[in-house]
């Protein structure tokens, strides 16, 4: 008899120096995916250069060391992490905001505060874009 198919499971890296929304990020997210959690986005940046296996981040717009803006620029200029998917959140509901991350590169953009099935189904919708 033949063990049964292992399946990968995503791994979400999500970065946000507000510990109730990480709190809520690892709960929503943990049943169906490898969660990682950082406070800001330098140590997601080093986290991602680490090696350690990333399928899609979640990032906060306003983090201390590199905020979402300059985390998409530095990790689309890269020619290693280029592709990586990224979902932004901000409690800014400014279009002005969202129009520039996704120029900027962002898969995805939510408002805070969230839905978390709308999180999940997010992220699953940009993964599945992103295995295409």
């Amino acid at each position: 008899m033949t063990p049964p198919a292992t399946t990968h499971q995503p791994n979400i890296l999500v970065m946000d120096d507000e510990p109730m929304t990480r709190k809520i990020l690892q709960l929503c997210l943990e049943k169906d995916f490898g969660v990682v959690m950082k406070d800001d986005g330098m140590a997601g940046m080093a986290w991602i250069e680490s090696g350690a296996p990333v399928d899609l981040v979640l990032a906060d717009l306003h983090m201390p060391h590199l905020n979402g803006k300059e985390f998409l620029s530095v990790l689309r200029s890269s020619n290693l992490y280029g592709d990586l998917p990224v979902i932004i959140l901000s409690g800014s509901e400014e279009s002005n905001e969202r129009i520039q991350c996704l120029e900027l590169g962002a898969d995805d953009f939510m408002t805070k505060p969230f839905n978390p099935q709308e999180v999940i189904a997010k992220v699953k919708a940009v993964l599945r874009r992103s295995r295409r």
